[in-house]
């Protein structure tokens, strides 16, 4: 988890977007297709209030799917997504251009 260190750096919350059924209590939670199959991501679902400003941190950007799927679920919970962050991002695959307009920002980048 790169997360929890960011945000204890940046004196900010935290909050974990897992796979399914990996979290306690009532969750929103979102389909979405991966390269080999499906997926399924969960947010509790009183993670972040309405109207809170989030910054969404992975470590890949591949081919987007679970980056647009941590957004859909921020989306539905009415928070907004101010950018997206990863450590790699594998930019053959294109997966920053299913962002559209959310501002997208990684460290390293490969072809």
């Amino acid at each position: 988890l790169i997360g929890p260190p960011l945000a204890q750096r940046l004196g900010i919350g935290f909050v974990l977007i897992r796979k399914k059924g990996k979290l306690p209590g009532p969750t929103e939670s979102v389909s979405y297709a991966l390269e080999y199959g499906e997926a399924e991501l969960e947010i509790q679902s009183d993670a972040v209030e309405p109207g809170q400003k989030v910054v969404i941190v992975d470590d890949l950007l591949a081919t987007g799917g679970t980056m647009c799927a941590a957004c859909e679920l921020m989306k539905r919970l009415r928070a907004e997504v101010l950018e997206c962050l990863v450590i790699i991002e594998l930019k053959l695959l294109k997966g920053s251009e299913k962002l559209k307009s959310i501002p997208f920002y990684s460290l390293l980048q490969y072809d």
